[in-house]
């Protein structure tokens, strides 16, 4: 923060000492300008003191703002933390959106260390009741090998679990279904698809 606030506090500080030798020349008879008792300020000067405080006044309205945003993101960041503490006392009960948070949470390091582990492992259980964001999410996690290996099989499983009430879900099914079709024989397609569904009627039986 020193760093990014160096270069208007020295121009403030140069500012200051123009002024405060403009102030002397005017008032002492620097420069070799007769002494002038009558007390007239000099055009320089005056113009030169609002200049400063104005300067002034625009810097410490900045700290503040910096203040606050950072005041603002420490209280977020607490409130985080509490919301993850809360979590898990009360993912431990069963409920499938509580659980999917607590997911999102360890997933995002969002009031807690980053934990993809921890992240799929709550994501399992609340898929496995049927929330299609859980079900979404593990749909990626399979598919870009986020704390799982990858597995497309099991990536269009857990789509096609959501995509009924998902839309991404639903989207991310089709397109990859759409790339293996063009990879793969008629069999062999046909043989990825019936994989598909028999996983995802073990994960509803589950």
């Amino acid at each position: 923060m020193k760093s990014r606030n160096a270069g208007p506090r020295l121009a403030s500080l140069l500012a200051g000492l123009a002024g405060l030798v403009f102030m002397s020349m005017a008032t002492t008879g620097c420069a070799s300008r007769p002494y002038n008792n009558g007390g007239d300020a000099s055009p320089l000067f005056v113009y030169l003191v609002p200049l400063i405080l104005a300067n002034e006044v625009a810097l410490f309205a900045i700290e503040k703002k910096k203040e606050s945003a950072a005041e603002a993101h420490e209280a977020e960041l607490l409130s985080q933390v509490h919301r993850f503490e809360e979590l898990k006392v009360l993912s431990v009960k069963g409920d499938a959106a509580i659980q999917c948070e607590l997911a999102f949470c360890y997933l995002r390091g969002r009031g807690a260390i980053r934990d993809v582990g921890q992240a799929t492992f709550w994501l399992q259980k609340s898929g496995r009741q049927g929330f299609a964001e859980a079900q979404n999410e593990l749909g990626l996690c399979y598919y870009n090998e986020i704390g799982v290996r990858r597995d497309d099989i099991e990536a269009c499983a857990w789509w096609s679990l959501a995509a009924p009430s998902h839309v991404q879900a639903a989207a991310s099914l089709v397109y990859i279904e759409s790339n293996t079709e063009k990879r793969l024989t008629k069999e062999a397609f046909a043989a990825f698809r019936t994989s598909v569904r028999r996983r995802a009627e073990e994960i509803k039986k589950l």
